[in-house]
Order: C-alpha cells, then sequence, then structure tokens
C-alpha cells in the first residue's frame, strides 16, 4: 500500500487498504484490549511501511547505477573508435579540467597500441 502510494498509484493503494488493512485493523481491534491501543499499534505500523518504503526506494536509487556500471560490457576498440566524437568525453588538457587516471590509462593504451604496429 505504501509502496503503491509512493509509484502515484493511489487508486490500487485504496483496494488493498480497503480490502486487507480494513481485515488488519478488524484484527487489531479484536485483539486489543482498548481502541487506543488498536489505532496506536495500526498507527506504528503505518508508519513502519512508509519508511521501509523509503528505504528501499532510497536503496534502489543508489544500487541500480552502481550495478548498470558493473554489467555494462567494456567497450572494445573497434566500439570506441565508432563512437560519434560528441559521444566521447573531451580531453582534460582542452576543457582546463584536472586529468583523472582513466585519462592517463587510456593515453597509455593509446600509445602501447601505436608502438606495437
Amino acid at each position: 500500500m505504501c509502496f503503491l502510494r509512493s509509484e502515484g498509484r493511489g487508486e490500487e493503494a485504496a483496494e488493498v487498504e480497503d480490502r486487507e488493512l480494513a481485515e488488519a485493523v478488524a484484527e487489531a481491534r479484536r485483539s486489543s484490549e482498548s481502541d487506543a491501543e488498536a489505532n496506536a499499534l495500526l498507527s506504528a505500523l503505518c508508519a513502519e511501511g512508509e519508511q521501509r518504503v523509503a528505504d528501499a526506494i532510497a536503496f534502489a536509487e543508489i544500487l541500480l547505477p552502481m550495478l548498470a556500471q558493473v554489467m555494462r560490457p567494456p567497450l572494445t576498440a573497434a566500439a570506441r573508435a565508432a563512437e560519434s566524437p560528441r559521444q566521447r568525453k573531451p580531453s582534460a588538457e582542452k576543457s582546463g579540467e584536472a586529468r583523472e587516471i582513466a585519462d592517463f590509462i587510456d593515453e597509455m593504451l593509446a600509445q602501447d597500441r601505436t608502438g606495437n604496429r
């Protein structure tokens, strides 16, 4: 229910609330000594559910880009050569930015390739 709401699927969340939550509320009221105790229990349960959904979404937002990068196949030399110039990262010398280790490695590999021919 909390997840459905976070995804903007309010109608589906309302259906779950009407069916499953209504049953849970009725059971909580039967098993609690008072309405106040049942309300406190249900309130805590809803807050916990909302927090768990928020945590899961935050975790996914961090994890998915990391997984996508790890699972992306490495570019072959032919694929790098086929990239359009606009897709390539501008060199650090042209942009004035500090060079990164990856820039040095790319440069070394390029020199090695030209030296082996």
